[in-house]
Parts: C-alpha cells; sequence; structure tokens
C-alpha cells in the first residue's frame, strides 16, 4: 500500500481528521474568486477535498484512478488566463522551483483569479513537535527567489517545510518586489495549535478522544494571540491583478 491509499484508508477510518480538515475546506470554500472558470486542485493526494467542492478538478503528479488528472505543478496543462482558483494544500513546501510555480500559476490563472495555498508554519512551538515527530525537515539558509538555489533532481516527495514561510515570511520583501504588480495577497495568516498536532494528522497516533475536540477548539480561539509562537500551519491567498 502505497503513502497516497494508506492516507485514504485514515481518512476513512479516521473521524478526527474528516473533521479538521473538514474544516479547513470550508475555509477554502469561502475563499475561492467567485469569477467563472475553472478550480484546479494541484496534488490532490487522496482527493478528499472534491467530496466539499464536486466541480474540483483534482491533480496530482502520480496518477491515481479516483483523480482527474496527472501532471508537474510547474507546467500545468491549461491554457493562459483560464482558471478561476488554484487549490493546493501541503503542496508548495514538496515543489523543486516554487518562484517558477508562482509563474506558471500568474499565466493559467484569470484577472481576479486565485491561487490559494495551506502549508505548515514554522512557529517556536511548532518547529520542536516537526522535529520529533515528522521526517520532512526545516532548511531555512536558502534563498528560493535566487535561481541559484533550484535543484532539478528532487523527487515529489522530497520536501522543505520551510518553504512557504521563506517566501510569504522571511522573504516576503522579495516577494513583494518580483510579484508586486502580479499577486495581491488576500490572506497571510498563521494558525492551528493544538486540534492538528495532537490528532496526529495522516501518519500518527491521535493523542485526544474524538469528543475532546470541542474543548481544544475552545482552547486554540483563547490562544489565538500567541498564534506566532504556536502556530503549525499558514494560509496564504493571492488574487492576480
Amino acid at each position: 500500500m502505497d503513502i497516497l491509499e494508506r492516507h485514504r484508508k485514515t481518512w476513512n477510518e479516521k473521524p478526527l481528521i474528516r473533521k479538521i480538515y473538514g474544516k479547513w475546506y470550508l475555509m477554502i470554500l469561502a475563499s475561492l474568486t467567485k469569477i467563472a472558470g475553472g478550480t484546479v486542485e494541484i496534488g490532490a493526494g487522496t482527493g478528499n477535498f472534491k467530496e466539499f467542492y464536486p466541480s474540483v478538478i483534482t491533480s496530482d503528479i502520480d496518477a491515481k484512478p479516483w483523480l482527474d488528472m496527472s501532471f508537474d505543478a510547474h507546467h500545468m496543462p491549461f491554457k493562459d488566463s483560464t482558471l478561476s482558483n488554484i487549490v493546493m494544500i501541503d503542496v508548495l513546501h514538496h515543489l523543486s522551483d516554487p518562484v517558477s510555480f508562482l509563474h506558471e500559476a500568474y499565466q493559467k490563472l484569470k484577472t481576479g483569479g486565485r491561487l490559494i495555498m495551506l502549508e505548515p508554519y514554522p512557529s517556536t512551538f511548532s518547529k520542536i513537535i516537526y522535529k520529533k515527530f515528522h521526517p520532512e525537515p526545516f532548511i531555512f539558509d536558502i534563498d528560493y527567489y535566487s535561481t541559484k538555489t533550484v535543484t532539478t533532481d528532487k523527487t515529489p516527495w522530497d520536501s522543505n517545510q520551510a518553504i512557504p514561510y521563506l517566501l510569504f515570511f522571511k522573504q516576503f520583501n522579495q516577494f513583494t518586489h518580483l510579484f508586486g504588480k502580479k499577486f495581491s495577497v488576500q490572506e497571510r495568516d498563521v494558525f492551528s495549535f493544538l486540534t492538528y498536532p495532537l490528532s496526529g494528522g495522516f501518519e500518527n497516533k491521535q493523542l485526544y478522544p474524538d469528543f475532546a475536540y470541542p474543548i481544544l477548539e475552545f482552547a486554540e480561539r483563547m490562544l489565538l494571540p500567541f498564534r506566532k509562537l504556536l502556530a503549525f500551519r499558514c494560509y496564504i491567498v493571492l488574487e492576480k491583478l
């Protein structure tokens, strides 16, 4: 059983994961642009977002029978200025050339179209937990806005979880310089402190019972003032100008 099939099994057998991701999917739905055009999910993996948005075109670099398409995100097989939304959940940090991808997304989106990304975030607290329980690294000493850092021998499952943080937080001035006339930043937020990390995600053991979810969700709301110190996730929404 490969990793995507294993994750599909977890999705069906772990109600807590469906509840957490379901809340995130609703957040994404609220962020979708209303202009006409196709909505594509890149790196759709297990294809669960389609349960919430049936018209989405699901895709991944690995072809799977439950997905609609297979392609490399750096070279999307769509005509320029035809897509209304591009949705990505835990995908950007797997790309070999994320800045090149941003240029590609700009080309494929219509004016007013949106690129919506949900990614890991390395807060002071989350870095400790990610390091202990998650195998994917955070590598901070890379400037992805420099073409010298691009690697061509990277496999789709290789990753640097620091990529979203570097592109949209630490190196945000460089993003603004390069893309400020192409995209407007609609959202750039960090969140998720307790409910997701303690759920164990798709790979680890669940650390609290399902009935405790509302309690932890309430605690997260109380901790919002400290989200930059605690957050495990970031949420980025860009709109093509």
